[in-house]
């Protein structure tokens, strides 16, 4: 997955607003295009009718999911003979300050392999801020929209799932190729011909950290797993994220409160 979508989705954020079972759709559901502030999913059941965004006209049938992404010129109709049955969900996906439908593309539909599981999920989402569940309720709701946003990214045809804008993916990509060297601020800068300052506050607008926090994040993690995975020892480890043993000691520990020969020793005997 290119670094930057999986950077967007690691940051996901996710607000339900409204969601639910039409068995079958009222009879007057319909609309003409427009735009709306927030994005939909719906499974469709059964029935007939027409789903059309951004001028592409889609019909609708059993087993589908449909993302109808914020901002796009969204219009439907059903048939009135076989009116169309549908889970729905209406929900904000924000990453930071952006929406994620201006940051990445994501398939507007799919074929559901499990449409009982796909549908439990909707039950589920339903359910959860019911009854003796209230007050846990958004964080439910928040849990299973992210398994439904997982399932659509997990079942994205070939080539349906990128960033809209190539440049954050480079970025990542050369910070990883390069994460074993001395990266600074003034190098990143250089490379992708940015003002040094203006790059730090473009960095953070797009995933959050400052480009010292992710190097630092991700060669943290990269630790970790060469920790776990690897019989490396702690030097070598050390120049394979660009640090000398002693100082990723202090900061391992800072991050984790465990020293990296502890860390190893819990996660390999677990």
């Amino acid at each position: 997955m290119d670094p930057a979508l999986r950077e967007h989705l690691r940051r996901l954020d996710l607000d339900l607003l409204m969601a639910g079972h039409a068995d079958p759709v009222p009879a007057d559901w319909g609309r003409t295009a427009r735009t709306d502030g927030y994005s939909r999913l719906y499974l469709i059941l059964g029935g007939e009718g027409t789903i059309t965004l951004d001028g592409v006209e889609y019909l609708p049938g059993p087993g589908q999911l449909y993302f109808l992404p914020a901002g796009s010129a969204l219009a439907f109709a059903s048939s009135k003979e076989r009116p169309l049955r549908k889970y729905w969900a209406n929900f904000t996906a924000t990453v930071g300050d952006h929406d994620l439908a201006s940051l990445v593309t994501l398939p507007r539909v799919v074929e559901v392999d499990d449409l009982p599981a796909v549908q439990e999920m909707f039950v589920r989402l339903l359910a959860a801020g019911k009854g003796a569940t209230q007050v846990t309720g958004p964080l439910r709701q928040r849990a299973i929209l992210m398994e439904l946003t997982a399932y659509l990214v997990d079942h994205a045809p070939l080539g349906s799932l990128k960033p809209l804008s190539e440049g954050p993916g480079r970025i990542l990509e050369y910070i990883d190729a390069h994460l074993g060297e001395v990266l600074t601020v003034g190098r990143l800068a250089e490379v992708f011909h940015y003002n040094p300052t203006y790059f730090i506050t473009y960095f953070a607008q797009l995933f959050g950290v400052s480009p010292n926090q992710y190097i630092r994040q991700l060669r943290v993690e990269r630790v970790k797993q060469a920790l776990i995975h690897s019989e490396l020892k702690i030097e070598e480890i050390a120049g394979t994220v660009g640090w000398e043993a002693a100082y990723l000691s202090r900061v391992f520990r800072q991050v984790t409160s465990l020293t990296p020969t502890r860390y190893r020793a819990l996660h390999r005997a677990s």
